[in-house]
């Protein structure tokens, strides 16, 4: 005969591994499965309140197409945040995606020579109701500017879809602009919030709460 508290156990093991599934079919990595937006510490406040917000009044920004455009200096914690957004909207219920700008160049390009890679690559950049797209500016750049063509393309489908659409970036906008060219730019300027963000590099810190987390016996569940 089960106790009840094992029953209970058992639930939560059903719902971690759920929530595990949901994750990694959402493109979200392993290091942000156990963390909270109480783990952003020491972050950018107003980027922070931008995201509560977001998740707040996730129908009415979803219904709108809105999205965020985060810009800054390398460890700022503009991935993280827009991470633990992206789980959140994942529990609502929402079908998100995550991927890097070379990661969507490499899901385009295998779209080339297999018609099921171009199917998936349509399906996730395009046909997914939320979009990350992290670290825009470290593609490779090629001769025939694959990573700028394929970028507007899939941004302007979004727009016309009415997909919201997040991304970061270490560049400043007058850069995006000539990388990217004024148009996209302008288009985005119509779909996400831009925020800059200030701060120093809050990587350093990170080993440093790991280590006090397994002197300290802690497991965090998967959240």
């Amino acid at each position: 005969m089960y106790h009840w508290k094992d029953e209970d156990f058992v639930c939560d093991c059903v719902e971690q591994l759920q929530l595990l599934k949901w994750y990694f079919h959402s493109g979200i990595g392993a290091g942000y499965h156990r963390l909270t937006l109480d783990d952003y510490e020491n972050g950018d406040s107003e980027a922070l309140e931008w995201v509560k917000k977001y998740i707040e009044l996730h129908e009415q920004m979803i219904h709108k197409g809105l999205g965020f455009l985060f810009h800054g200096d390398y460890g700022t914690g503009k991935t993280l945040l827009i991470m633990l957004l992206m789980k959140e909207l994942v529990k609502l219920g929402y079908e998100c995606f995550c991927t890097t700008f070379t990661g969507m160049i490499e899901l385009f390009t295998a779209g080339w020579t297999s018609s099921q890679d171009k199917q998936y690559y349509h399906d996730r950049m395009k046909g997914s109701q939320i979009l990350f797209i992290d670290d825009i500016g470290r593609e490779f750049k090629t001769k025939n500017n694959l990573g700028e063509s394929t970028f507007d393309d899939i941004i302007r489908s979004r727009i016309q879809a009415g997909r919201p659409t997040h991304i970061t970036t270490n560049m400043q906008p007058r850069e995006m602009i000539k990388g990217y060219g004024a148009a996209v730019f302008s288009l985005l300027q119509e779909t996400t919030i831009a925020h800059h963000f200030s701060g120093s590099d809050y990587r350093s810190n990170v080993v440093f709460k790991k280590l006090k987390e397994l002197e300290d016996g802690e497991t965090r569940p998967i959240c």
